[in-house]
Formats: C-alpha cells, structure tokens, sequence
C-alpha cells in the first residue's frame, strides 16, 4: 500500500510539473501576446502577468494538496501591496517550489530578483515580461529597473539552503540594496517537514514518507534607519544588518525544530518572536 501511495505521489509530481511547464510557457508567449494588445503600459502589463502566474500557481497548489504531493502553510501577516511599498522583502530558499508559492500570495507590486540561469531556461519570456531582474546583473543596474512603487523580493543565499542544519549563510546584496535605497526589510521563513525535498534538480523525483508541508511565516518589518544612524558607512551597515539576519534566521529555524541556539530572534534587531 505504501509503495502504491508513493507511485501516485510521484505521478501527481510529475502532473505538476508538466501543468506548471505550459503555463509557464503559455503565460510568457500567447496571454503576453495578448495582454500587449489591450495593455501599453509595460508596468501594468506586468502587474497583470503577475495575476495571472499567482492564480495559476495557486490552483497547482490545491491540486498538491489534493494528490498529497506537498501542502502549504501560511503564518503571521501576509502584507498588503500598500504595506510592500518601498521595501526589500527576503527569504531562505530551501526547496525548488518555494519561490513561486510566495510570489503567488504576495502582491503584485512585488518583484522578483531570479537567478540568471532562469533567464536562460523556458521560464526566460514569462520572467522577462514580469519585469523580473535577473541577479547576473550588477548591484549598481538594479536601480534603473526598480520602480519606487514596488517591493523586491530576493533570497540572500544566492542558492537553495538546507534549513535542518541551521547554518543560514547570507550575501551582502541584499542588505547593501535595503540600505543604499533606505528601504525597510520584511523577512520570510521558509520552512519544509521533510528534508531535503526537492532541495536540488528540476526533476527530483525522492518522494518523501510523509506529505511535505512548506511552511511561510512572516515576520515583523526591520526598519533601514536603525542601521544608517551616526553617519555608518553603508557597507559596514550592510555588514552588521546581513550578520543580524543570519542570526534570525539561524535562531527562527532551530526554534522550528525544537532547536535554541544561543543567539536568539531578540539579539536581531527589530525582531518579534514569529
């Protein structure tokens, strides 16, 4: 009965990814080519390409739940387009799924900084007609491409993590951009019950015993001026708040799993328990 279930897991997985494939591709070329007829602002065009992929995704996610291949969990305050505005909204990034499941509940003056490799797959004319920014590009170009409007999303690790470890290593860019444009963060904890899955490879078929559940928690804003006062250079500002995050983070996840570190959530600063 157990090898039974997993087949079909597994089939329902591979559904999945095929029904997300073709939206990807049938949103990027034939609803673009559409929108571009009745929609001549690129923005707005974009503001309605993001509706559209976020209800997508959010059907794939109750067809996961259905099959049993994953379930999703949503905890503390999804923020409003009006509660984005202007900031840099991070997360760890430890399965494949998860990048599209937060865009799909965020609004959609959110953009999104993707990995450069996603420029170059199938993905590449849906991600571009979202006006995503492809993380390839240096720090400095970012800004001509970010709208004041909008929020950023990005994954400060720069690849997938492997939140059982707690070993939370994050880059300085996103940081340096929050700081540099005094922009708020709103932090995310991305969390799965079973490890490692799909944690690597676009077609990781290792079906777990137990339905997944990819667990998002959001957590309260860390403000931009608590780090810039006393004229701090930026960069060594950027140090300290990247330092300050991965402590959170490390502390945030072991919590999740009945870990405590020495350094708790409350060393962060502007932290609350999540």
């Amino acid at each position: 009965m157990k090898r039974i279930s997993i087949l079909l897991r597994k089939i329902g997985t591979l559904v999945l990814f095929a029904w997300f494939s073709t939206g990807a591709l049938t949103l990027g070329v034939a609803v673009y080519a559409v929108a571009r007829l009745f929609i001549s602002d690129a923005r707005r065009r974009a503001h309605f390409l993001r509706r559209c992929a976020a209800k997508g995704v959010r059907s794939i996610t109750a067809a996961a739940r259905a099959l049993r291949v994953y379930s999703v969990r949503v905890e503390g305050h999804v923020p409003s387009a009006e509660e984005v505005r202007n900031t840099v909204i991070i997360a760890n990034h430890p399965t494949l799924i998860d990048y599209m499941i937060l865009t799909s509940f965020l609004p959609e003056n959110t953009t999104c900084v993707v990995s450069g490799r996603l420029m170059r797959s199938f993905m590449r004319h849906i991600i571009s007609h979202m006006l995503y920014i492809s993380n390839d590009l240096p720090l400095e170009d970012w800004h001509a491409l970010i709208n004041p409007e909008d929020a950023i999303l990005i994954f400060p690790e720069g690849t997938r993590s492997f939140h059982h470890d707690w070993k939370i290593r994050f880059r300085r860019g996103a940081s340096n951009l929050a700081l540099r444009l005094g922009r708020d963060i709103i932090p995310v904890r991305i969390v799965c019950s079973e490890k490692n899955y799909l944690g690597s490879g676009f077609l990781n078929l290792r079906i777990p015993d137990h339905v997944p559940v990819i667990t998002f928690t959001f957590g309260s804003r860390i403000l931009a001026r608590e780090y810039l006062g006393n004229g701090t250079p930026v960069s060594l500002a950027a140090r300290k708040l990247t330092s300050d995050l991965e402590e959170r983070y490390a502390s945030w996840l072991g919590a999740r799993s009945g870990y405590s570190g020495e350094n708790g959530a409350d060393r962060a600063r502007g932290s609350d328990a999540v």
